[in-house]
């Protein structure tokens, strides 16, 4: 019957062995940065005050009679001419 101490001695023998520190692998170049999208104006033809999330980014915007034309981010635009509330201003 073998005792304590070989059976230790099987095992480091038979350990895998231990893989010294990973090279870190460089990074992938970034992509170029994107231009900023640039705000357009647009003009609100009703006359309540309105507020309105971006559908593209998230951004609310603020109309109402006194405040008829804002910017707003060119990717939220589309969505908000093709509305019978908003013109190009």
């Amino acid at each position: 019957m073998p005792c304590c101490g070989q059976k230790r001695a099987a095992l480091r023998t038979t350990r895998a062995p231990a893989t010294g520190p990973v090279a870190a692998r460089p990074l992938p170049p970034r992509p170029a940065v994107a231009a900023a999208h640039a705000d357009v104006p647009i003009e609100y033809v009703e006359q309540p005050r309105i507020q309105v999330r971006g559908a593209v980014t998230g951004r609310v915007y603020q109309f109402s009679h006194r405040e008829r034309i804002q910017l707003v981010d060119a990717r939220d635009a589309a969505g908000l001419l093709g509305t019978s509330y908003f013109r190009r201003g």
